[in-house]
């Protein structure tokens, strides 16, 4: 919101309707008692006092209530969340605080010094609760809360005559309760100086009980679980709780997927295997709140919108979505209407804005040309963005995503540094299976001609390994049982003469998109150098970026934030320093959290099954994870 429309809000919400409810409450105050409410002079000590305590006690009973009904808990949720926090994104902080004090100021006058000498004080409260929504059927918990506070403010000026009480009171109770309402606080120390910020709750856990929302867009592929849940762990440093990029503190992730239709591709019809992916950096107005970024481009051939951008300024002012290749367009358009909804004066007393938006290409599975990805898919994806878990595999833009010549698709991880998070998401959809590597094992060699010939073909490796699944005639499917440590060890076939460039029917080499996210105060040229170490860790599953792929790693950091409208030429920030062993480790997190994020699309990718009867097989985890036990003995 730019600063004329900031000015029109204060004066409608903060002026007008004050005095409007000011005016009727001197009327009805010298209608009642035959003179006004005195409110010309300071308030007292003694005033301030009992106002700070009325505001109090109001705070506290809500506060109570709310912990002993969910209901009501909920209706303060999205009734004070909803109308608080987008008060606050749009006004700022200054506005609003003036706002919330001058509308509590008018409201006293109104209900406590015109109404209550009027009518009696219970019917005051209630008069006052019923105008806090009370038409509305779903506001009925919150309204009858508003009445309680109101009962305390009508007592409060009954038992000191002094309207100044209840005003201050219920200032105080606007200002606490916007500014924490439905919001939790982030406390994050930069030497000795505490920077608080206030961020929203995570939604609630699901618990899979639920009608789905007429909005969403479910994966009809429910994921299976991640390498380091079947006991495969990934580098050295330690992963965040969720061992995904939504460790990082205010990044929230969202899906939507569209699968439809079977049998031969018609081209603009189906049959239909994609969907999009949102990556939020925070949970606030990115325009008005730009973050600091980086890219690195591995190889360019791609058609991601956006990235100049970020490449030249160094920063990100929307959200990150990720689709297929021919709908990023129809993805950055309807990213563009979301950002202008938050954003009105975009384009027209302020400047255009840089929707981001990366690709791969889904044509294997997918009717590309068909461009499926709906506005609502986009809309779905970023409004039901979530603090994770983060769902993985055939999943969002990951749906029709091939890796290494098996379903690939979203994977994330996540690495602690110090007091931060560094957090990865991929788009897996990238490589020659022959060059499939998983801890050094050479899977992709090992898995040529699966499923097929689901056992070892070629492999270089020793001619016995130890620990190994049995025979290519007798390894077990996917799903099966892991190969027991103590079994006898399986001789390895014969090399082949020369391995293939790709297996049968095997879609040619993609592309990959990484995402990575940190807590960590970086700038624009270190987050650049961040992401070149996300590379690497493409590399080390056996990633060569190839002439075809557009391979590009994105880097954003959301310790500090970029004020669209700067209030100085001047900005100062707190950063990492280059030569810090913090900054080594970060690097070192990178490239873990990215192997560990391909690895992941991989385990949880089930197998799909797409246009003119495509496949895109499973990889067998559990002959994958024999393979590498053995070498780790």
């Amino acid at each position: 919101m730019d600063a004329r429309s900031r000015w029109r809000l204060f004066l409608l919400v903060g002026v007008v309707a004050p005095a409007a409810m000011g005016a009727a409450g001197l009327l009805l105050a010298r209608l009642a008692t035959g003179q006004f409410p005195d409110l010309l002079r300071l308030p007292s000590g003694r005033s301030l006092l009992a106002g700070l305590a009325a505001g109090g006690l109001s705070l506290a009973l809500v506060g109570l209530l709310s912990r002993f009904s969910d209901r009501l808990e909920e209706a303060l949720r999205k009734t004070g969340g909803r109308a608080g926090e987008e008060a606050l994104r749009s006004a700022g902080y200054p506005l609003m605080l003036a706002m919330v004090t001058t509308s509590a100021i008018g409201e006293e006058l109104l209900f406590r010094g015109g109404l209550q000498p009027l009518v009696g004080l219970l019917p005051a409260a209630f008069l006052f609760g019923f105008s806090h929504g009370g038409w509305m059927r779903e506001n009925w918990a919150y309204v009858g809360v508003a009445a309680l506070s109101g009962a305390i403010f009508g007592t409060a000026y009954d038992l000191t005559g002094d309207l100044w009480v209840p005003a201050i009171g219920h200032s105080v109770h606007n200002i606490l309760s916007t500014a924490l309402l439905g919001r939790h606080i982030e406390v994050e120390w930069r030497g000795p100086v505490p920077v608080i910020r206030l961020v929203p709750d995570p939604p609630p856990e699901s618990t899979g009980e639920e009608e789905v929302p007429p909005m969403s867009f479910p994966s009809p592929y429910p994921p299976r679980p991640t390498a380091r849940a079947l006991g495969l762990v990934t580098g050295h440093l330690p992963a965040g709780p969720q061992n995904d990029i939504c460790d990082v503190p205010g990044v929230r992730v969202g899906h939507a997927t569209r699968v439809e239709g079977e049998g031969p591709l018609v081209p603009g019809r189906g049959p239909v295997r994609t969907g999009v992916t949102a990556i939020l950096p925070h949970g606030g107005n990115l325009f008005a709140e730009k973050v600091p970024a980086g890219l690195f481009v591995l190889n360019g051939f791609g058609k991601a919108t956006g990235l100049a951008q970020v490449a030249e300024l160094g920063t990100l002012e929307t959200p990150i979505l990720l689709t297929n290749t021919l709908s990023t367009f129809r993805v950055a358009d309807a990213l563009i209407s979301h950002m202008v909804e938050q954003n009105p004066a975009i384009g027209v007393t302020t400047g255009t804005v840089n929707p981001v938006v990366g690709e791969c290409n889904d044509g294997f599975l997918n009717d590309i040309q068909g461009r499926h990805v709906t506005p609502e898919m986009v809309r779905a994806a970023l409004e039901g963005a979530s603090g994770g878990p983060v769902e993985q595999g055939a999943v969002g833009a990951g749906t029709g995503m091939v890796c290494f010549g098996f379903k690939g698709g979203i994977g994330s991880s996540s690495r602690l540094v110090d007091r931060y998070v560094l957090g990865a998401l991929v788009l897996a959809n990238f490589g020659r299976r022959p060059d499939l590597l998983i801890h050094g094992v050479p899977v992709g060699q090992r898995l040529l001609h699966y499923p097929e010939e689901p056992g070892p073909v070629a492999d270089a490796a020793p001619a016995t390994v130890p620990g190994a699944a049995p025979a290519a005639d007798t390894a077990p499917a996917a799903g099966a049982a892991p190969a027991s440590d103590d079994a006898p060890a399986a001789e390895a076939p014969p090399a082949a003469e020369a391995a293939p460039e790709s297996a049968p029917d095997e879609p040619p080499p993609g592309s990959v998109m990484v995402v990575l996210a940190t807590n960590a105060p970086l700038d624009a040229r270190q987050l650049t150098r961040l992401a070149r170490r996300g590379a690497l860790g493409l590399a080390r599953v056996g990633g060569s970026a190839m002439n075809g792929s557009g391979d590009f790693v994105l880097a954003f950091s959301t310790a500090n934030r970029v004020p669209h409208q700067a209030d100085g030429p001047v900005r100062a920030w707190a950063v990492l320093r280059d030569d810090s062993a913090v900054m080594n480790d970060l690097f070192r997190a990178a490239v873990e959290a990215v192997e560990e994020a391909v690895i992941n699309a991989l385990f949880t990718a089930r197998t799909v099954t797409g246009r003119d009867g495509h496949v895109a097989p499973e990889l067998p985890v559990e002959q994958v994870l024999a393979w590498v036990r053995g070498t780790d003995l």
